[in-house]
């Protein structure tokens, strides 16, 4: 079982800077059974000149050339070609630890249906990566553990920290979307379709946070924001398909709320409303969201309340005084109200 093939896919667009660390990380892998997919999506620098010659050193690198179409559309055309089991995916401006998939395939003979691996996260700059990306990215189980509800909120949503079984994304038709955050459906269609996972807490995957990456202009507001949300349409659209939505629906009533959040905070201003627009459709559309969340406007902010019951009491005394986070023009606020009024605000950093 050890000497599994594992097939690597890595999607090149215009990173000649880094690509040849990202390939030669693959290439010096003390596991020897790889099949190494360079898909370049219409690059304009010299990243495919510098594939070529790759290439030249070692026969198991395959090269497509394709036009640009982005990340999602290069990583489709790679899982078109690759002829293993499990699959990888390498970015071009990322690196792996030697020994990864030598570890990594220890645990082939578990059976498992995914494997999970840590990450380190790496900031251009040389500056230490912020709390809220190594907790992210922090590997909260070890060995082989069962999947449940539990398990999928509390891992993270990358593709290039896993491996996936390609039987597993043929039979349930998984592709990537061509939307930005194109991960996000990916990893949770497949998640939701499995029963087993081998976690590794090794930091095995490099990931590089560029300044200019989509995640960094992402932070910086981005029209691109409402993808964030499109990805969450796509997911519930696959678990309506495949009838998955029902023993799922507190969890996923989650990812409707941080995934409007996460849109409708990092949105330029003037498409706010397309996702508000879109939040009312998704909302619309599977009536299960309002046994767990209710839409109510906020000072000036619209959002979507978890659903819980007070005892009259609390609500008596809220009425004349209360201390609680509230959004004001969707900022979130820290508010201290007397009969119900606001007689002091702070600002609450993210």
């Amino acid at each position: 079982m050890g000497s599994e093939k594992i097939t690597v896919i890595i999607p090149v667009y215009n990173t000649e800077k880094y690509i040849e660390g990202a390939v030669r990380s693959v290439m010096n892998q003390t596991y020897r059974n790889l099949e190494i997919i360079c898909v370049n999506d219409g690059s304009t620098d010299g990243s495919r000149d510098i594939l070529h010659r790759l290439q030249q050193e070692d026969p198991r690198i395959l090269i497509i050339d394709k036009e640009n179409g982005g990340l999602g559309d290069a990583r489709n055309a790679g899982l078109a070609k690759a002829t293993s089991e499990w699959i990888s995916f390498v970015d071009s401006d990322d690196s792996i630890r030697p020994d990864t998939y030598e570890i990594i395939s220890k645990s082939f003979a578990s059976g498992p249906d995914m494997i999970c691996f840590g990450t380190n996260v790496i900031l251009e700059q040389g500056a230490k990566a912020p709390v809220s990306d190594r907790k992210y990215y922090s590997v909260n189980f070890s060995g082989l553990v069962g999947v449940n509800d539990t398990v999928i909120w509390q891992t993270d949503v990358s593709v290039w920290n896993k491996l996936f079984r390609k039987s597993i994304l043929d039979r349930f038709d998984i592709q990537f979307e061509k939307i930005y955050y194109e991960d996000f459906p990916f990893t949770l269609q497949y998640f939701f379709c499995i029963g087993k996972v081998y976690y590794f807490k090794d930091p095995l995957y490099n990931y590089l946070r560029r300044t200019g990456s989509i995640m960094a202009e992402t932070f910086n507001t981005t029209p691109r924001a409402i993808d964030h949300f499109k990805a969450a349409d796509y997911l519930f659209s696959f678990l309506e398909k495949h009838s998955l939505i029902t023993s799922h629906e507190q969890l996923l009533s989650k990812f409707f709320n941080n995934c409007y959040w996460f849109s409708i905070r990092y949105i330029v201003p003037d498409k706010r409303q397309d996702v508000i627009d879109l939040a009312d459709s998704i909302y619309g559309k599977y009536s299960f969201l309002h046994n767990y969340l209710v839409r109510k406007e906020q000072n000036g902010t619209i959002l979507y309340g978890r659903i819980g019951k007070k005892h009259l009491p609390t609500v008596m005394l809220e009425a004349l005084f209360s201390v609680k986070k509230e959004h004001i023009d969707y900022k979130p606020y820290k508010i201290v109200r007397l009969f119900n009024i606001i007689i002091y605000k702070k600002p609450i950093k993210d």
